[in-house]
């Protein structure tokens, strides 16, 4: 059950869409102008930014405007290439490309792909990688790419914002690590909640009440390990503090930045639970500049277990990747002989100990408790 602390805390994306009739008369411009230049089937239309110029609009006003043209098969698109006139080439089934879609470069997203490209690269298969680096107009050309190329089958993290989208997608699909649960797209998922839960529960065991969160709350995952925190803290009667709860990005600035939010407070936390390694190393980048001391001035727990977390020697959460890993090449298999993939696998996780956690000192001055 999404969690409904503090009010809502599900992250909308709001976009100045400006005039309905702009995008949809520029369309037609565009194909007013591939009959000037005399364009014939395949040959590409002007760059984004040249268009941008010659109509006098914004970049995304001419993205939206293209978008109408796929949609009506006017032209195809091609990422990190551009716009080209005339309907996409029928796509060739026989190609053994497996599609990727990453938000970002994460190395827990690394490590999974690493594993199921020498599965895959075994089998004759050949993979695709793009990042989207959270774009959901970048992930949208990206499916029209994967759905029109003669891609042999998808796996994705999803962004939730192309639900629609992936819905209609005419390619074998599966999704790990971001669940999408209104699409009957077979997903293999951690579980996230649960493993939030006893890493917050580690900490009030050795005694924390002033525990912090920081986390992403641009997706379904962040939201969960966000229950797992406060569902734990519930448990032993603790009451959320909203002042030590801080949401926003998956990445190492945003956990630096957070955490010189969190100590800036009269009365900071003696723990930290961070909903993935990378943040947590920003927090860790956050004490030295300050001269505080892990685990002596402060505990602190990543998710993930990466490699990241072994070079800092940092308490995380196993999301046991060999399973996730061979969930993946099983329902993959499954999926392209046309058998019965599980609609949801589960991964169980676990906390792995290291040196970033201790028992909670005395507060000092300026370091209260509830």
């Amino acid at each position: 059950m999404i969690c409904n602390f503090f009010g809502s805390m599900l992250y909308f994306r709001i976009m100045n869409r400006g005039k309905p009739q702009k995008y949809l008369s520029l369309s037609e411009e565009i194909l007013a102008l591939a009959r000037e230049l005399s364009l014939r089937e395949g040959d590409a239309l002007p760059s984004e930014r040249c268009l941008s110029e010659r109509f006098g609009c914004n970049h995304l006003t001419v993205r939206k405007a293209l978008r109408v043209l796929a949609e009506r098969n006017r032209i195809h698109r091609v990422p990190s290439r551009g716009s080209y006139f005339g309907p996409a080439p029928a796509p060739l089934r026989s190609s053994n490309r497996i599609g990727f879609i990453f938000p970002d470069d994460e190395i827990f997203y690394y490590r999974i792909f690493a594993s199921v490209e020498r599965v895959i690269a075994s089998r004759g298969m050949h993979p695709v990688v793009h990042l989207t680096g959270g774009s959901e107009m970048r992930e949208l050309e990206l499916l029209d790419y994967f759905d029109c190329s003669g891609t042999l089958a998808l796996i994705a993290v999803p962004n939730r914002l192309c639900a629609d989208r992936y819905r209609k997608l005419n390619i074998p699909t599966l999704f790990f690590d971001t669940r999408l649960p209104d699409l009957d797209i077979p997903q293999v998922v951690t579980d996230d909640s649960a493993g939030a839960f006893a890493a917050t529960e580690q900490l009030i065991l050795r005694g924390h009440i002033r525990i912090a969160h920081i986390g992403n709350e641009y997706d379904f995952t962040g939201e969960q390990r966000l229950n797992g925190f406060l569902d734990a803290l519930r448990k032993h009667g603790l009451r959320p503090d909203r002042s030590l709860i801080r949401m926003r990005y998956p990445s190492r600035e945003w956990g630096y930045h957070a955490a010189r939010e969190l100590f800036a407070l009269p009365r900071p936390p003696t723990a930290i639970f961070c909903s993935n390694d990378t943040i947590a190393s920003g927090v860790v980048n956050f004490c030295a500049d300050k001269s505080l001391r892990i685990p002596a001035d402060l505990s602190v727990v990543g998710f993930g277990n990466t490699q990241t977390a072994e070079y800092l020697n940092l308490s995380s959460v196993s999301q046991n990747t060999d399973r996730i890993t061979g969930a993946i090449c099983s329902n993959l298999e499954l999926l392209l002989k046309g058998g019965r993939v599980p609609p949801l696998t589960v991964i169980p996780t676990s906390c792995i100990s290291r040196a970033s956690v201790a028992d909670c000192a005395k507060p000092s001055r300026g370091r209260g408790r509830t």
